[in-house]
This record gives structure tokens, C-alpha cells and sequence, in this order.
């Protein structure tokens, strides 16, 4: 696993609930209303969700909408709508869903979408023929099978091929990647189901690697991949099984997921698993150099590809043999991407590599005095649950009025507040504001309020689409102000959503290294950002960092860890990282004035 580092029970604990997501959202929206539609239910009903799928879409950021309650405003969202959209935005599921599920044949969200299936028709199918796909359904009338059924003919068997043939030529479309959490999550039941079919498997590939975005699961198998797939075909989530004819590596076992997502099974023996989960775990440039560090010492990997036909090759039972041989320390997954982990490894460990362990503060959190969800005291407490010794509450600034941002008036009593908040709880409450960035450079309250918080994180949140030119010069000024303050989401990235921001990296990163300040890395599994391709540049300016969890409620905490594995990625160190202090020394490192 790529948190390998990470304690399993820190991890547990601050992952408290799933991450949300508002186009899985209106996929669920719009299944329950086909569901509905072939149960037979009244029209109203089914229209009401083919609606409120509708409005999600365009709503687009859901979050601070059902964190704040506010769904009820929505065109046409009632109050038991409401309750199934919150459901599926805190669960990722409904009742209702399963239960209508469960009352349809297997496969009907699916097939509902060929021109020419009706409840009827689904139904028959189903019984006579037992299809539960669009693949199968196809390959039923490719047969000339489907025109055996009660109430089919040849006319309408044809009919329904090439409405299958249409359909699938439409799901052949590139979707986007599959964010981080999202990816694992699916992973996650990958593995439990091969543990019950009595296969043990582990996580591998670019998700091993904690990537923000992927397209494949790779799960590395002791035993017969293909056979292990097998036995996994049935899953909902297994769209088809890939011939072997259509398989670049016939030892893998290859299968199409729901989402795009490929999954890809390498098979492995005892003897041979450190050579296979270092194999589908590094990227190419990590592999070829130690396919290289092997034949200087003179032996090759076993089952590396195009090595030396001199040398013995040589198979290992764990990643850390494997590594050991080649005189370098066990390298972190997140690092295996031939950027020099190498030099690093022979030159010492990696025990000073961030962990969610280092962590002392969660910085970066809204409450009800903004978008928050929670009160001051609710987000302070739940911290000091979690074992954090201090929380920032930066809510947002005046000019972020979507968001309800915090007026120089109603700043004293948010104050008073956390002074008040301070006196039930343990831990460390520092005061603070998300300030905007605007337009022209400035930041959002005057210098004299400004200097009076104990934590500023600068944002930009409106015009994303300056310039370059303008954007680098916007930034160039903000992050230049003598105040210290910390660069929020840098780059404004909402993946698959919304590209970063452009402007002249480089040039922000030094003017923010001639000032006082440091950077964000987003743990908002949706931003991620600053991206960890530009972590090393930062670095080498000395700039220090910041993980953030960017809370808007107590259950937001559970992104940290996406944050750290960016850290890990960027081969940031806890003395790095500025929230690995104490309270005390953080509130001294990051004070404005």
C-alpha cells in the first residue's frame, strides 16, 4: 500500500467517512429513476428523480450545498429528496437504491439504456435467457438466441444488436480517471472478494503509488490470475473479461470495471513476490534503473523484461530482499518513479519521509461562521479526538459571498467564540481567515485585521481564467506581501473538473520564497493540490509546507491522508512540513505579523 508508513490506526480514525462525489450522485439520481420506471412506479416519481439527477448536474459543487443544508433551495429537491441526495452524498449509497436493486433483475440500469428494451422485455430476457448485460445481451442475439424468446422475432432481434453495437460504441469513449479515494475504495472490494474466493492479493500500480488520478487497478495475485479473476467475473462491477488474444502480457489477467477503470491481475509465487509487487509498482523509469543496479552487481531481476541474457537472473521473496540485494533501502511506493529515489536509498533510509503520524495540527478548516457544517467547538473537539494538539478555523473572507464569508462585523464575535470554545477544550484553537486573493494582487480584509490573526491562508477563489501574464503578476504581488500567510490550492485545480490556473510557476514559487510564507498541499482528494510534480521546485527554494485537510466538517478530516501521500510523493520530509510542530512553535512559524 502506498500509506505503508502510516499507522493503521491513525488511518482508520481519521478516516471517518467517505468522500463525496456529485457525479456519482446523479448516476445514483438517475439509476433510481430507471429502477423506478421498470418497477412500475408512478410517473410523478420517476420524473421527480430524472429532475433532481438534472439539477445535480448543474449545480456542479454539491458539497457546500448539503453541508450547509441548503437543498430544500433547489429547484424541485423536497425534503425526502433531500434525504436521499444527503444519504448518497455522506454514504455513497441509499437504502432505496439497494432496495430497488433488489426488486429489478440484475443489469437493468444498464440494458434500460438500449433503444427497444422495455420492463417486459427486460423480464423475459432475464428469464429465459438469464442476461444481465449489454455485452450479453448482444452476444444472445449475435447468436440468433434472443429470437427463440416469447414475443421476439428476427426483426427484433436485429433491432436490439444494433442497438447494442451503438451503445457499446458510445461506452468505448475515453471517461475521465478515477480520482485517488474513489479508486481505492473500488480496490478495496477488488481484494476483499478475492480474499474470500481464497486468493491473496496486493495493491500494486500507479494507485500503490498514491497517483491523484488513475485508470487502472493493478493487484498483484499468489497464484493463478487468470483463475482468480474467474471467480471474481460475476461482481457487479466487472463489466467483461478481456480474451487473452487482446492481451499485450498473456500472464496477466485482464477484466473492464465500471467507471473506465481496467483491472489488472499479475500473477506471483512465494518465491517471487518482491520481483512481481516491485515489477507492477514502479514506473518505467524506476524499473529500468534497477534493472541497471542489478547488472552491475551481476545478476538480473526474475520476470524483468529486456535484461542482460549474461546474467543470472534471481527472484525474491519480498520487496525488501529485493531492494537489500541491490544495496539500497526499501523504497517508499510513492517514490518509485525514477526521479533519484535510488541515490537516496543507498545513501540512508527513508524514516524521515512525512507519515500522517507527524501530523500535531489539522489546518485549513470552515465552520458555520462560513460553509463549515460544524460549530468552532464541534471541529476543535472532534481534532482533539483524533489526537491533534492544535486546528486553525480559517472560514472565509467578505468577498467570497457564495460561501458566506466572514464581515469585518461579524469578525469580533467569531472571535469571542473561539475564545469561548478555547475554555471547554484541550486543544489549540488558532484563529484565522482564507483570505481571497484579488483581482489585483490584494488580499481580502485590510493590513490592520490581517496582522491580528494567527494563521492567514491566501486563495484564490474567482477569476480563474486571467491570463497567464496577469494571473503570475495577481500572484507574484499577493504572495510578496510582508505578512506571512500560506498559499492555498495554488494552482485552483478541481480535478477532472477544472484545469489549473495559468501562470508562471517558477516565478510565483520565488516570489513567495523572498517573502514570508509557505504552501498549501491541499488534502481535498478533488484538489490535491499544489500538484507533487512541483513540490521539488518549492523545496529547492527552501519555501516550507503546510498539509491541510480543507475541512468544511468534523468528517472532512479523513482526507489527510490523501495529503500526505502527496507529500510522500514530492519526498517531503516532517521537518518540511510546518504542521509537524508543536502548537506553540506552529503559532510562532506562521504568525502574520
Amino acid at each position: 500500500m502506498a500509506f505503508a508508513a502510516v499507522s493503521a490506526e491513525r488511518v482508520n480514525r481519521l478516516q471517518i467517512k467517505r468522500v463525496q462525489d456529485s457525479t456519482e450522485v446523479m448516476r445514483a439520481l438517475a439509476e433510481i429513476a430507471v429502477l423506478l420506471e421498470f418497477g412500475r412506479a408512478p410517473k410523478f416519481k420517476v420524473r421527480a428523480y430524472q429532475r433532481a439527477a438534472q439539477v445535480v448536474t448543474a449545480v456542479g459543487e454539491l458539497g457546500p450545498i448539503v453541508e450547509q443544508r441548503r437543498l430544500n433551495e433547489l429547484e424541485g429537491i423536497g425534503p425526502a429528496l433531500s434525504r436521499q441526495i444527503e444519504e448518497l452524498w455522506n454514504t455513497g449509497s441509499s437504502q432505496l437504491l439497494l432496495r430497488l436493486r433488489g426488486e429489478q433483475p440484475e443489469g437493468t440500469s444498464e440494458l434500460s439504456q438500449i433503444e427497444g428494451i422495455t420492463p417486459r422485455r427486460l423480464r423475459a430476457l432475464h428469464d429465459a435467457l438469464g442476461i444481465r448485460s449489454v455485452l450479453e445481451l448482444r452476444a444472445a442475439c449475435a447468436a440468433g438466441r434472443v429470437r427463440s424468446v416469447q414475443g421476439f422475432g428476427k426483426k427484433t432481434e436485429a433491432r436490439l444488436l444494433a442497438a447494442c453495437d451503438s451503445w457499446l460504441g458510445r461506452a468505448e469513449e475515453v471517461p475521465p480517471p478515477v480520482i485517488l479515494p474513489r479508486a481505492l475504495e473500488r480496490a478495496a472490494v477488488i481484494e476483499r472478494e478475492l480474499k474470500a474466493a481464497g486468493f491473496d492479493a496486493h495493491l500494486a500500480g500507479a494507485l500503490r503509488r498514491g497517483e491523484e488520478t488513475v485508470r487502472a487497478l493493478e493487484l498483484v495475485v499468489l497464484g493463478d490470475a487468470k483463475a482468480a479473476l474467474q471467480r471474481i467475473a460475476a461482481l457487479r462491477q466487472v463489466l467483461r473479461v478481456e480474451p487473452d488474444a487482446a492481451l499485450a502480457r498473456p500472464d496477466i489477467a485482464v477484466a473492464r470495471l465500471s467507471e473506465g477503470l481496467c483491472l489488472e491481475l499479475h500473477p506471483a509465487q512465494s518465491a517471487n513476490l518482491g520481483n512481481a509487487l516491485v515489477l507492477a509498482t514502479g514506473n518505467g523509469a524506476h524499473l529500468q534503473a534497477l534493472a541497471a543496479r542489478a547488472e552491475s552487481r551481476g545478476f538480473a531481476l526474475a520476470g524483468w523484461p529486456r535484461q542482460a541474457a549474461h546474467a543470472a537472473p534471481r527472484a525474491f521473496g519480498s520487496e525488501a530482499d529485493l531492494y537489500g540485494a541491490l544495496g539500497v533501502a526499501c523504497v517508499p511506493p510513492e517514490l518509485r518513479t525514477g526521479s533519484g529515489e535510488l541515490d537516496r536509498g543507498a545513501r540512508g533510509d527513508f524514516s524521515d519521509l512525512l507519515t500522517v503520524e507527524d501530523v500535531k495540527g489539522l489546518v485549513h478548516c470552515h465552520t458555520t461562521y462560513s460553509d463549515g457544517r460544524n460549530t468552532i467547538a464541534e471541529m476543535a473537539l472532534a481534532a482533539h479526538e483524533l489526537g491533534m494538539k492544535y486546528i486553525t478555523i480559517t472560514d472565509h473572507s467578505p468577498s467570497a459571498h457564495y460561501a458566506g464569508g466572514v464581515s469585518l462585523d461579524r469578525l469580533k464575535q467569531q472571535w469571542d467564540e473561539i475564545a469561548a470554545a478555547q475554555e471547554l477544550v484541550p486543544i489549540r484553537i488558532l484563529r484565522g481567515t482564507e483570505s481571497d486573493i484579488l483581482a489585483d494582487g490584494s488580499l481580502d480584509y485590510p493590513d490592520s485585521v490581517l496582522e491580528r490573526f494567527e494563521v492567514v491562508i491566501a486563495s484564490i477563489h474567482a477569476r480563474h481564467r486571467m491570463d497567464a501574464r496577469a494571473m503570475t503578476e495577481r500572484l507574484r504581488r499577493a504572495l510578496s506581501l510582508p505578512i506571512f500567510k500560506i498559499w492555498g490550492h495554488a494552482l485552483g485545480r478541481i480535478l477532472n473538473h477544472r484545469e489549473p490556473i495559468a501562470c508562471d510557476v517558477p516565478a510565483v514559487l520565488d516570489a513567495l520564497a523572498g517573502s514570508r510564507g509557505a504552501i498549501e498541499l491541499n488534502a481535498d482528494p478533488h484538489r490535491l493540490d499544489l500538484p507533487p510534480s512541483w513540490i521539488a521546485a518549492a523545496r529547492a527554494r527552501r519555501i516550507p509546507f503546510v498539509v491541510s485537510v480543507d475541512a468544511h466538517s468534523t468528517g472532512g478530516f479523513g482526507v489527510l491522508r490523501y495529503g500526505i501521500t502527496m507529500a510522500r510523493r514530492g519526498g517531503l520530509r516532517r521537518s518540511d512540513v510546518l504542521n509537524t510542530h508543536s502548537a506553540e512553535e506552529f503559532a510562532a512559524l506562521v504568525r502574520p505579523s
